[in-house]
């Protein structure tokens, strides 16, 4: 994992998140990448794999509350085999020629939010074309004004379309291939 900091109190928050969670395995690493990023995408935990090849999965602020199990999966999701998706679904997203950038806008409290999680970065894992940005939305208010986000969880792709409510791996899919 490689973090992306500035000088917030929750730079500080995820930086110590990422090191306790790390410290639980030999299987986790984590880099601060930079601890002065200007964009306005920090605080930021990226998942690379051991070679540093990006995985497509970000956070953007603090995986916890209902966003700490997604996080996990992500992980469990770029590290190898991951989740048990169907032999179709799974060509149907390797297939996929284009890049997609997806950024899903939640909030930690959300319990409809995780599955939308859970379903585009298990995409971004098995095709390397794809990202999965997760952004909660409360440290992002660019964001949420940017895409008059009322309610969440929230999923943009390519930066022009913007999608509410929960959705499956299919439904996403589905949305993709609409470009």
């Amino acid at each position: 994992m490689k973090l992306f900091l500035d000088n917030r109190p929750i730079s500080a928050e995820l930086e110590d998140f990422v090191i306790k969670l790390s410290a639980l395995t030999d299987k986790l690493m984590v880099k601060v990448a930079d601890r002065n990023y200007s964009e306005n995408q920090t605080p930021c935990v990226r998942i690379y794999l051991e070679d540093e090849t990006d995985t497509g999965i970000a956070f953007h602020g603090v995986p916890s509350g209902h966003e700490f199990t997604s996080f996990v999966l992500g992980l469990y999701n770029a590290s190898g085999e991951g989740q048990k998706t169907d032999e179709l679904t799974c060509r149907e997203i390797k297939e996929i020629k284009s890049s997609v950038d997806m950024k899903i806008l939640v909030s930690l409290s959300c319990t409809m939010c995780p599955d939308l999680v859970i379903a585009c970065q298990r995409i971004a894992t098995l095709n390397t074309n794809i990202r999965a940005e997760v952004y909660d939305i409360q440290h992002f208010d660019e964001l949420k004004k940017k895409y008059n986000v009322m309610s969440v969880p929230c999923l943009v792709i390519n930066d022009d379309k913007v999608f509410f409510g929960k959705k499956n791996i299919n439904q996403i899919l589905s949305l993709i291939k609409q470009r």
